[in-house]
């Protein structure tokens, strides 16, 4: 039965390090449509999106046959509730790369628009971010986890810089496509916001998992 834990055990670990890979790869691409105006990306990005929901199903059943198991410890269940929680935010920074994508195509109908002078440097920090925590979860380093974590703070700031900057350019424009360029530039700052959430999620889970401890940032 031991033998049958641990295999199941390392299956899960390997689906979620696939799914981080996905997601992290999604991330990647859509922050390179960004910058080099691809719309061609975009599409193949929203595309990807079925990939990330069906790694969380398959991990969410992968939990619940381990689970099942005669041998589980309470140890056990915390860690399977924790793959889950990772496993979900991973999907939702998925669905997040998916929403900027659609307005990336969205700005290409209405003109077209650079982003906001401050996006790209956020889009870095989220990106690091991510980039961080997963390699804190790979190697079981909880300093790294923390690292990750306390950039979100400068992750906001940011995107309440833009957002203000934002408003301001929106108080000074009469024409409504423009005004919508803007909005539309706002939200894709605040789901690159979010996904620095959903690191700072992964994070928290991460710290929890090596240290047993419960941290909130």
């Amino acid at each position: 039965m031991e033998q049958v834990y641990e295999k199941k055990r390392e299956q899960l670990l390997g689906d979620l390090s696939d799914m981080s890979e996905v997601a992290e790869e999604m991330l990647q691409k859509v922050m390179r449509a960004i910058a080099d105006l691809n719309y061609d990306q975009a599409h193949k990005i929203i595309e990807q999106d079925d990939v990330l929901d069906n790694y969380l199903i398959t991990i969410e059943e992968e939990v619940a046959r381990l689970l099942t198991l005669e041998k589980n410890l309470t140890s056990d269940a915390w860690f399977s509730i924790s793959v889950i929680k990772i496993a979900t935010d991973l999907e939702r920074i998925g669905d997040q790369a998916t929403n900027i994508a659609e307005i990336l195509l969205e700005l290409k109908h209405e003109g077209g628009m650079k982003p906001l002078v401050m996006i790209p440097e956020l889009a870095d920090i989220v990106r690091e971010m991510l980039d961080v925590v997963l390699e804190s979860f790979s190697t079981k380093n909880a300093d790294l986890a923390e690292a990750a974590c306390r950039m979100d703070e400068k992750a906001d700031n940011l995107y309440g810089d833009i957002y203000q900057k934002a408003i301001k350019m929106i108080s000074q424009k009469e024409d409504r496509k423009e005004i919508k360029r803007i909005v539309q530039h706002i939200n894709l700052a605040k789901s690159l916001e979010r996904v620095g959430d959903h690191a700072t999620n992964i994070g928290e889970e991460t710290i929890f998992i090596i240290t047993g401890k419960r941290v909130k940032y």
